[in-house]
Parts: structure tokens; C-alpha cells; sequence
């Protein structure tokens, strides 16, 4: 019982926190100010090949993984798991888009538009302090990050700036290449790649003790 409280505990923080980043997600394509680099290539992918963002964005992140273990050249459990996490995390993107209609939402208001970018990138942030801090999968773009950070002897925060550099880069080749313009990319996108970051931070400072509190790191009692 005593292992079991804290797993649901994880569990439960974990799919909360998976669910609000897929809505802060959906909520940068409906602002209409530009994708987050967490997307962007997913975004413009779906634009080309006219299926679903959850579809495109379980593809693309479906990409990372094999990336990963191209990287690291052996069958790794940690990464291999984060394949259901990605068709999981694109259902949920789906859900939000199609079932809910979010993505037919399109405010006219750049008052309302700003808001959205707002609320987008709160929960960006929220999801994924949440996520980090149940402590389970990877989402695959933070996989590779994480991997190549390593290998290059960089940290996270460095490779993970470089790393959304080189998204945006190529989501806007793709759509000069097959769409004719740049269609994923704005003003949304350039502020959230400075203040998402410092979100979670933020999170980190005002709500570390407190999460430790409700999802204390399991000891092990020694042997006697």
C-alpha cells in the first residue's frame, strides 16, 4: 500500500500534466500568432499532408524515437516507451481539436488572441512541470534533447534552445518548400520560446517544496 499511494499519486500528477500540454498545444494553433517549437514541424506537417495535428504529431514525435535509438544505437526501454506516449499524447491533441472543435475556433479579437497565447503558454508550462514531476516517460522532443546534451557534454537548457531553433528552422523550410510561406511560425512562437522555459522555473520555485510534500522520493529501508 505504501508503494502503491505514491505510483497513483505519480500517475495521476503525470496524465494531468500530459492533458494540459496538449490543451496549451491546441491553444497556440487557435491564438493564430504562431505555433510553439514544440509543434511547429508537427503543425506544418499536417498542413502538407492534410491529416489531423494529433496525427502529425504523434508521426513526428514517432521520428524522435527512432532518432534516439539510431543515437544510442541499442533497444532502450525508456525510449521505446515513449511511443505510446506519443500516440497518446496525439489522441489527446485530436481530442481537443476534432471532438471538441477547437480547431475550428478562429477569434477575430486580438484581444482574445492574446489571451489565448497566454493561456497557451501557461499551460505549456503547468504540463510540462507536471510531467517532469511525475516522473514516469520523456515526451520524445525532450528525449532526443536530453540524449544529445550528453553525448555533447552540454546542458539540458543549452541544447534544448538549440534544439527549438533547429524545429523552427525547418518547419519554415517545409512550408516554403510545399506550401509556398511560412504558415506555423509568429510572434507566439518567438514568446513562447522565451518564456515558456521561465515558466517552469517559476513552477520549480513557488511549487517544488510543496510537490515533495505530496509526491515524496520513495526510500528504501535498509536490510537488517
Amino acid at each position: 500500500m505504501e508503494v502503491a499511494v505514491p505510483f497513483f499519486k505519480r500517475s495521476a500528477t503525470y496524465l494531468s500534466g500530459m492533458v494540459i500540454l496538449a490543451l496549451g498545444t491546441v491553444l497556440f494553433t487557435c491564438c493564430q500568432l504562431g505555433t510553439s517549437a514544440l509543434v511547429a514541424v508537427p503543425f506544418i506537417t499536417a498542413k502538407i499532408t492534410d491529416i489531423s495535428l494529433g496525427a502529425a504529431t504523434s508521426l513526428v514525435f514517432a521520428c524522435f524515437v527512432v532518432a534516439q535509438l539510431l543515437l544510442a544505437k541499442k533497444w532502450d526501454l525508456k525510449i521505446l516507451l515513449q511511443l505510446p506516449f506519443s500516440l497518446v499524447f496525439g489522441a489527446v491533441v485530436d481530442f481537443y481539436n476534432v471532438f471538441l472543435g477547437l480547431e475550428n475556433w478562429r477569434p477575430g479579437s486580438l484581444i482574445v488572441r492574446v489571451l489565448l497565447l497566454f493561456l497557451a503558454i501557461c499551460g505549456t508550462s503547468s504540463g510540462a512541470f507536471l510531467m517532469v514531476r511525475g516522473n514516469f516517460i520523456m515526451n520524445a522532443p525532450d528525449g532526443i534533447v536530453a540524449l544529445l546534451s550528453q553525448r555533447q557534454g552540454q546542458s539540458f537548457g543549452q541544447m534544448k534552445l538549440r534544439f527549438d531553433l533547429v524545429m523552427i528552422l525547418i518547419a519554415c523550410t517545409l512550408g516554403l518548400v510545399f506550401l509556398g510561406k511560412i504558415s506555423s511560425i509568429g510572434i507566439g512562437t518567438i514568446v513562447s520560446a522565451l518564456t515558456v522555459g521561465r515558466g517552469i522555473r517559476l513552477l520549480e520555485q513557488r511549487f517544488s517544496e510543496p510537490c515533495r510534500e505530496v509526491l515524496p522520493v520513495e526510500k528504501v529501508s535498509p536490510k537488517r
